[in-house]
């Protein structure tokens, strides 16, 4: 008797991936044929042969061990180490790919990320970090990065990548070779960018990998995709830590890890991508500490009033982040005293950091009464303001909230990638499908133990609010003008560092998903990923 041949999901996805592949192809040619620059159709069979093999061995690694309810490779390491291995081998193959589609500095405000890394490599090689007037030092060779078009022998300041066109993958094919440069490509120079005033710490990842390519002596664009593929490192491995201390919810950090918006900015020299990252893994340490780990240690304490330290900082309302430790319970320090001692030491490690880095910035908001929006040429919001209107401070809230809270959904998806660049979007049954996996690997499956309790998961989502209502203040003040209605400025990647642990409260005994594999529904959102980078290369190869 013949066997049946079982078509699957995975097996329809990777096919629905393949036709779409096939059809931008004919996109890319098209555009190939009217721009002459026939090595881009090259390079997107090379991107398609890539994100099949990676969706060949990803369902190996990922899928194949677990089908049919049997585990078939015997071996206990793998058993246990599975979940956090293919998490990072996704983040960082699937980045890798983000990093090449949207390529140097075309994510939002990236030129200047790109200058703050670069002056904590001038920092790493003992040389000084800015000129007299405050610009950031860098070599000769890499001016092309921030100054890549001249019009009537002015220069214009337009860096690479801010508009994704055609026209930016001929500039950096044109630039990339030699790989090496002369000595005199190496001189220091005056950039046209000042530095980030945050904590240097979320740039050290960036700033190694530049400074590797300074010691290399690469030229530009090499050095360019090391700082990113080291901060792209950092994120994929700081994921692999969240997800193997989780005691529970690991499927939906990795599918949050892997969302479109999330992998750009990992691939790039944001320093959302530590934001992330940091906040991911303090997340994930405080649940584990708050579940699993039978008492609390002095090591425990200092690893959290690090990342406190660490992240704080970066943008201050990610603060509300501490209050995940207060799910720890106290017995779990021996006793109260120990308890408290333990939460001073991690509030003064952030306390410190604050003042250390952020002291003018606090000092201006809160003394301020007249501020300025220099975008719009107009009064701002301020403090003083908030104080003496709370009844109008809380309805440009919550016209905030009704108004644009469909768009900043669709933004932590990926409704603009690049720089902001609404033709480079997230399809938005991407969006609808990613969403659809999102919850589903957020239900209980069946047998599943539940850890949070009910007041557990509203602690957590009053902290997930608390950080909305924080980031739509702090925008209010800095970017928004008295004429405008609605906060401006607040984009959904702001909410990336806390969804995660929202989906987890979704996990619930009244609604249990009986049907489907977590790992199935992952792959789901790494195969619509490919399907994104592809479409996303077909339609810069278009915009001649």
């Amino acid at each position: 008797m013949k066997q049946k041949l079982k078509i699957s999901g995975p097996w329809i996805m990777v096919l629905l991936v393949a036709v779409l592949g096939g059809w931008h192809f004919l996109e890319t040619r098209r555009g190939v044929a009217a721009s002459g620059d026939f090595w881009l159709c090259d390079l997107y069979i090379g991107l398609l042969v890539a994100a099949a093999a990676f969706l060949a061995v990803f369902g190996a690694l990922f899928l194949w061990p677990c089908s049919e309810g049997k585990v078939r490779w015997n071996s206990s390491w793998w058993k246990r180490v599975r979940v956090e291995v293919c998490a990072f081998l996704a983040v960082l193959v699937l980045g890798g790919m983000y990093m090449v589609v949207l390529p140097p500095l075309s994510a939002p405000d990236e030129i200047a990320h790109f200058a703050s890394a670069y002056a904590i490599s001038n920092q790493m090689m003992g040389m000084e970090r800015t000129d007299e007037y405050g610009f950031v030092l860098m070599r000769k060779e890499d001016e092309f990065l921030q100054n890549v078009e001249q019009v009537s022998g002015d220069e214009v300041r337009t860096s690479l990548g801010r508009t994704l066109t055609e026209d930016t993958w001929q500039k950096i094919y044109d630039r990339a070779f030699p790989i090496f440069v002369e000595d005199e490509q190496k001189v220091m120079v005056s950039s046209v960018n000042g530095q980030n005033h945050t904590t240097p710490v979320s740039y050290l990842a960036p700033a190694i990998g530049i400074t590797l390519g300074r010691l290399l002596g690469v030229n530009c664009i090499v050095l360019a995709f090391l700082g990113r593929f080291f901060n792209l490192l950092f994120y994929a491995g700081m994921v692999y830590g969240a997800v193997k201390v989780l005691p529970f919810g690991k499927m939906v950090l990795f599918g949050v890890s892997v969302l479109p918006m999330a992998l750009h900015l990992a691939a790039s020299y944001s320093y959302d991508a530590f934001l992330m990252a940091t906040c991911f893994f303090f997340g994930s340490y405080c649940l584990h500490l708050a579940y699993a780990k039978p008492m609390v240690e002095i090591k425990d304490i200092v690893l959290l009033a690090v990342l406190a330290a660490a992240f704080g900082p970066c943008k201050m309302v990610y603060a509300v982040m501490m209050g995940f430790a207060l799910l720890i319970p106290v017995k779990k320090f021996g006793d109260w005293k120990k308890w408290t001692v333990s939460a001073a030491a991690v509030l003064v490690a952030f306390g410190a950091a604050m003042i250390l880095v952020n002291r003018a910035t606090i000092t201006n908001y809160a003394v301020s009464t007249d501020t300025y929006v220099e975008w719009a040429a107009e009064p701002a919001y301020s403090f003083s303001w908030i104080l003496h209107n709370p009844l109008n401070f809380a309805r440009v809230m919550y016209d905030s909230l009704v108004h644009l809270g469909d768009e900043w959904t669709l933004q932590l998806f990926g409704s603009m990638l690049g720089n902001l660049d609404p033709v480079l979007s997230v399809p938005f049954w991407v969006v609808g499908a990613m969403a659809v996996c999102l919850v589903l690997l957020s239900l209980r499956n069946a047998g599943e133990p539940l850890y949070m309790k009910g007041w557990q998961k509203a602690w957590v989502c009053f902290l997930a609010v608390g950080c909305l209502l924080g980031l739509m203040t702090a925008m209010l003040i800095a970017w928004t003008p008295l004429s405008s209605q609605v906060v401006e400025g607040v984009q959904g990647r702001y909410l990336l560092p806390v969804i995660p642990f929202v989906f987890m409260c979704l996990k619930s005994d009244r609604v249990v998903r009986t049907g489907g594999s977590d790992e199935t529904l992952v792959f789901y959102m790494c195969a619509l990923n490919c399907y994104v980078l592809l479409r996303v290369f077909s339609i810069v190869s278009l915009r001649l």
